[in-house]
């Protein structure tokens, strides 16, 4: 076909579609999701005419921005249409050419078709190729400046293929690093050098790397072992229509990366997976560890090679069963927990694993941690019988090792076998409290008060046929199950300070009929009666108990309530609402906290005390506390939760003491609904005796909705504490702000000239429009702006007034 052709229709090949965008896989290979696609240009009307054909012909003459700019609209409308399906949202990652940067204003083309379909920034990536950096045109750095600064990624493709690419790292920043895997056509040792050579350089300058042309899975198992992020190429799909893209995808098992996760698995970039060591990546969700990554040295090392031993040594690090394994869990615990790097010595087969724990990232109850482990061999056989290496495996035996200086008031953990990096020192009484709140079970708080009241403990052990005092108490494990546990003190000779040796361990199951009667005797006195007292309580609780009373199973299920329950909300019988959730009773007008609250509960072990919310009883809205506690059963798991409320009308002292929760936005520390009509009466009062004018910004940013939905309520309300910091930022001591709705704002502001009003109008469009992310998250914010004058409309005024009085009885 004669090039002439490319060029006279093109015009008319836009115009009915015979160019479309094909969309071709991009996943990242720790996860194995979908994480972003490339679109790419297809022509097709009486025969197909490949890319490169049609493409250079465009480049020639001058034609390509018309081609560029028409993909630019289609992206955007296609993920315009997947946002209103319903359907997760995949970044789009298009091509420049270095002749859109000449031959049009290509920035201003690309953020007319955002807007216009109202698209994420952070949903279309710009590649561009080296060659274009080569041009001394000094207005291509201008508008790639500018797609940088509106919150854009700036991928490089085919790096690597020109002559120029490192002066270019050295002089342009860029997101992501695109390598053409022909280096691997040949598959030599040199290929994989260059590549990993590569990928090193990369992760130490602050990029993250993809790989195209991947085309088998030993490709893919190579670039995975090495860290490469992503990859794209034939093995994973050819370039399709959008939908047969994922359809072809979910087909594979390659589902969505949803858009929260992104920051989550980026944050992998830290990650050296050229350390020379084993490494591990372990994840922490759905309350137990998995291991998300194993190098090929971790895979000899702890497990041959043999996928039935990964798959039991994951198994025993979720379980109580192998000290060594409670160890190596408690360890990872504090490093989840505090973020602080952790050495842990991890027997294995006579031998030790020293392992460099390290906190990537956490977010929305997942944790990612990276394990360097390097192998410490005993030097010889005689050395197993050493009294240092006895000493370092009875270690394994116990939960918490640990003296008690009296003297000093402090206490010493041992964490590490390995004394040096192993002593965690702290405030006696604060190290107990902290102990006491995360760990002990609420029910044997006094008794753990007691056995640790140090003013008592030389007496106690002194009076010890044995030595020692010893105790137990159920702990809270990780994920809240209860598990009793054995405390034991005996004093270590000293001449000079009171200093005592504490352990903790499993309790041995015969030890524990003598404590199950303890705890039953704390709280029932013994019945020489018919009736057992425990079943006379149970009746007089659940007629007696003046407060609304609940109890579900680990499905949050009703499975009883107490009579003020059926009377608050005007039931006959428990049968009512047996085997139904709250979300069955339809009876929250915002049911999310309240699930969320519940399966904190259920999963974490914690209790949740005076919780605000409310809940629709007898056709009417009433706002209560609600306190929640896990149940257990005898084996200590959680068989479902407890709970109480308390109604309005008791509370409604409490609301009135403060002033905070009357006029202050909870999340954005703004004025809340009530307080912003507080700030009218005030602002007119003012205009009416004062003849100030002043008027009144009404902001909307839609892009709220949607970020809550892909976010959830946690990270959303960091994101309006980053826009109210802003709006607060700019108004300053001489206006008034606050929070309208979710996603509405409303300024007051004095003026003497309507220039003040629109410099604060745009200054406040500037300043909210500017934030590009929040945390580790990124986002794309559009306001939409009203501005009313009380001179000219003073309907309007009355308006705002009905509006703010309308949302604030919504509210209560």
């Amino acid at each position: 076909m004669p090039p002439s052709y490319v060029i006279e229709h093109l015009d008319e090949a836009i115009e009915k579609h015979w160019v479309r965008v094909h969309y071709q896989p991009i996943v990242r290979t720790i996860s194995g999701q979908l994480c972003a696609m490339e679109g790419l240009a297809r022509w097709d009307d009486w025969g197909f005419l490949t890319p490169p054909f049609f493409i250079s012909i465009l480049e020639q003459h001058n034609l390509i921005h018309k081609l560029d700019a028409f993909l630019i609209e289609e992206v955007c409308r296609n993920q315009a249409r997947v946002r209103k399906a319903g359907l997760p949202s995949v970044p789009v990652s298009l091509n420049l050419s270095r002749l859109d940067f000449i031959n049009c204003d290509i920035f201003a083309i690309v953020e007319r078709a955002v807007r216009k379909y109202n698209v994420p920034r952070d949903l279309l990536h710009l590649e561009i190729v080296e060659n274009i950096l080569t041009d001394r045109n000094k207005k291509i750095g201008e508008v790639l400046d500018r797609f940088r600064a509106a919150g854009y990624e700036i991928w490089m493709d085919d790096f690597g293929s020109g002559y120029s690419s490192l002066k270019f790292l050295k002089d342009q920043r860029f997101d992501l690093l695109k390598m053409d895997m022909a280096f691997l056509k040949s598959d030599t040792q040199r290929a994989r050098d260059i590549i990993i050579s590569i990928i090193s350089m990369d992760k130490r300058i602050g990029n993250r790397t993809l790989a195209e042309g991947v085309e088998t899975q030993e490709q893919f198992e190579f670039l995975r072992e090495i860290g490469c992020e992503k990859i794209q190429g034939y093995y994973l799909g050819r370039p399709r229509p959008y939908d047969e893209t994922i359809h072809n995808c979910l087909e594979k098992g390659i589902t969505v990366e949803l858009g929260c996760w992104k920051a989550y698995y980026d944050a992998i970039m830290d990650v050296n997976f050229l350390t020379g060591h084993a490494l591990l990546l372990i994840e922490y969700r759905d309350h137990a560890y998995h291991i998300l990554f194993a190098n090929q040295k971790s895979r000899e090392l702890f497990w041959q090679g043999d996928a039935e031993r990964y798959r039991q040594w994951e198994e025993a690090l979720n379980t109580y069963t192998q000290p060594s394994m409670r160890y190596l869990r408690r360890g990872l615990h504090r490093v989840m927990l505090n973020g602080e790097d952790e050495e842990l010595a991890y027997p294995l087969n006579g031998d030790f694993v020293m392992m460099d724990c390290h906190r990537v990232i956490s977010y929305s109850g997942r944790c990612l941690l990276a394990v360097d482990c390097r192998l410490h061999k005993i030097a010889h056989e005689g050395d197993l019988f050493r009294p240092a290496y006895f000493l370092r495996n009875l270690f394994y035996l116990y939960d918490k090792v640990a003296t008690i200086n009296l003297t000093k008031h402090e206490i010493i953990e041992l964490t590490q076998p390995q004394l040096r990096s192993g002593l965690h020192k702290l405030p006696l009484g604060q190290a107990l409290a902290e102990y006491a709140e995360q760990s002990i079970y609420h029910a044997d708080h006094k008794r753990f008060a007691e056995f640790f009241d140090f003013k008592t403990i030389p007496e106690r052990v002194a009076a010890s046929k044995l030595g020692s005092i010893v105790e137990a108490f159920r702990t809270k494990g990780p994920d809240g199950t209860l598990i009793w546990k054995t405390h034991r003190i005996a004093r270590i000779a000293s001449r000079e300070q009171d200093i005592y040796f504490c352990v903790v361990r499993v309790s041995d199951a015969q030890d524990m009929s003598h404590y199950e009667e303890k705890c039953r005797a704390q709280y029932v006195l013994p019945s020489d009666g018919a009736e057992d007292s425990m079943e006379l309580l149970w009746k007089n609780f659940i007629t007696g108990f003046p407060l609304p009373a609940f109890w579900k199973d680990n499905q949050r299920r009703f499975r009883g309530v107490n009579q003020k329950f059926l009377d608050f909300y005007d039931f006959d019988s428990v049968r009512e609402l047996l085997e139904r959730t709250d979300e069955d009773m339809n009876w929250h007008v915002h049911p999310e906290p309240f699930e969320r609250d519940e399966h904190d509960v259920l999963e974490k072990g914690i209790t949740i005390r005076d919780v605000p919310g409310q809940c629709l009883a007898r056709g009417v809205q009433r706002n209560i506390l609600a306190t929640k506690w896990p149940v257990y059963d005898v084996q200590g798991n959680i068989a479902g939760l407890m709970g109480y409320f308390v109604s309005a009308e008791a509370l409604a002292h409490v609301q009135q003491q403060s002033h905070e929760a009357l006029f202050v936005d909870r999340v954005t520390r703004l004025a809340n609904v009530k307080g912003l009509l507080f700030l009218l009466a005030q602002y007119l009062d003012e205009y009416r005796f004062g003849h100030r004018n002043f008027v009144a910004v009404f902001i909307r940013i839609r892009a709220i909705d949607r970020l809550l939905r892909r976010y959830g309520e946690e990270a959303c309300n960091e994101l309006l504490g980053c826009i109210a910091d802003e709006i607060r930022r700019i108004v300053g001591p001489v206006g008034a702000s606050g929070r309208f709705d979710r996603n509405q704002f409303l300024v007051f502001s004095q003026y003497t000239s309507q220039e003040e009003v629109r410099d604060l109008g745009q200054r406040l469009r500037t300043g909210i429009e500017a934030i590009h992310s929040f945390g580790q998250r990124s986002c794309t914010l559009f306001v939409e702006m009203h501005m009313a004058y009380l001179q000219d409309q003073s309907d309007f005024y009355e308006d705002i007034i009905a509006a703010l009085l309308d949302r604030w009885k919504k509210k209560s």
